[in-house]
């Protein structure tokens, strides 16, 4: 079947080395997280002491919370405020591009859709919502409105920076989030001369992602984002439909998103996520991106070995 590839989301550099050992193929870092010199700083620091290659994840047009949010806890039935801060409610950080595009009676999710708000009410500077499914808001994470608003056509400013302090660097590569277009990928190979995995965070037709994976490197079906903007079901069908489809794309398909979720918080995955993925890597995927279960979980090394001895050939 040939190597199978494992990706490693890592935000804390003290695991970079354990990471490597353990047998990961590349690693990932998400840029949204970080500014610039932060960022930087992680690069000089990855230079030195690790060898694989680094995918610099951009956030392309995906909808994100402000890096100021701060960590707060929302529970179900509970009303909060979009946009601004309020003396009466607490507050989500959100630009006002997110605020542009809601509505009354609109579902957001932030973060795969682990939180669910519905939109009551607009305001000039604010939107006013109700938690339908509580958990932990934390900065930066992203947030879904379905169906994706965005369809970007070029780089952002910020992602352009990035890539223009960071392209120097040859063990760097880069994954733009929905991508919808070739278009977006080939500007950003021209500016940065680097490789580039297209991440399918949306639900697009076949022939466009035809069209975008001649321009890319690599594939990365992205199954968290997908799953908030399509729902269960949606999820199931596209997924199913991907799949039949994948060997088309003639270039590497990664399969991202819960891959080992279980083992965020456990140290063994459960026999569905083993079957599952000794599955995908049948159907003709080359590898997962390991995202909850490197960069936040408390087994990153157990996963990554759990995923060499599902996959290996031998």
């Amino acid at each position: 079947m040939g190597e199978f590839s494992i990706v490693a989301t890592i935000n804390d550099r003290k695991l970079l080395k354990s990471i490597e050992m353990s047998g990961a193929s590349a690693i990932r870092f998400n840029s949204s997280h970080v500014s610039l010199e932060e960022l930087q700083k992680f690069i000089s620091y990855y230079e030195d002491n690790c060898t694989l290659p680094m995918y610099i994840d951009l956030q392309g047009a995906k909808l994100r919370l402000s890096r100021s949010q701060p960590i707060m806890e929302v529970k179900a039935g509970e009303q909060i405020v979009l946009g601004c801060q309020s003396s009466q409610l607490r507050s989500i950080a959100v630009d006002p591009r997110t605020l542009s595009y809601l509505s009354p009676g609109m579902r957001v999710s932030i973060e795969d859709g682990r939180i669910e708000l519905q939109v009551l009410k607009l305001e000039a500077d604010f939107a006013r919502a109700m938690v339908l499914r509580g958990g932990v808001i934390r900065p930066a994470k992203g947030m879904n409105i379905s169906p994706h608003p965005i369809n970007q056509i070029e780089l952002s400013s910020r992602d352009s920076d990035i890539v223009l302090a960071t392209k120097k660097y040859g063990f760097v590569r880069y994954a733009l989030s929905f991508v919808s277009s070739p278009s977006e990928v080939i500007e950003l190979k021209e500016l940065s001369g680097r490789e580039v995995a297209s991440k399918i965070e949306r639900e697009l037709p076949f022939s466009r992602i035809e069209e975008i994976s001649a321009s890319s490197d690599e594939i990365w079906f992205c199954r968290g984002d997908l799953g908030a903007q399509l729902g269960a079901r949606g999820l199931v069908d596209f997924y199913t439909f991907f799949s039949d489809n994948l060997r088309k794309l003639y270039k590497p398909v990664l399969m991202a998103g819960e891959v080992l979720e279980h083992m965020v918080d456990h140290p063994f995955a459960t026999r569905s996520e083993l079957c599952h993925l000794k599955d995908i890597q049948r159907q003709g995927f080359g590898g997962v991106v390991l995202s909850n279960e490197t960069a936040y979980g408390s087994f990153p090394i157990e996963s990554i070995k759990t995923v060499l001895e599902v996959t290996s050939d031998e």
